[in-house]
């Protein structure tokens, strides 16, 4: 990870992944990753918004994390306690000649 990205990783965040389903029923999401570097949550932007065609009374929030970490839409992204469901990763290179990148994760808290 490069210097000025790790800068920004502020924010130590957990995931849960839901089990196979067994039975015709899926369990509760179990702990996966349990210390994710990444940015701060941040409001995604209405273009992000339009993009995945959500028009749902939620907050779509993002950050950014390394790409070596495996992280899924469907996850639950835990981030002081808070738990928000993982709506959209994408990958993105870093640099131009690089085999760095990041993902860019969406996520989704229901309005209150």
């Amino acid at each position: 990870m490069s210097l000025s990205f790790a800068r920004q990783m502020l924010v130590t965040a957990s995931t849960k992944r839901p089990p196979a389903i067994a039975g015709g029923k899926r369990g509760e999401p179990e702990t996966f990753i349990t210390d994710l570097p990444c940015a701060p949550l941040t409001p995604a932007s209405a273009e992000t918004r339009q993009r995945l065609a959500l028009n749902t009374p939620i907050d779509l929030l993002q950050t950014f994390c390394d790409a070596s970490f495996d992280v899924k839409a469907g996850d639950v992204l835990t981030v002081d306690e808070v738990d928000y469901a993982v709506r959209n990763v994408a990958e993105y290179p870093w640099r131009i000649g690089s085999n760095a990148s990041r993902l860019h994760v969406v996520v989704e808290r229901v309005k209150a």
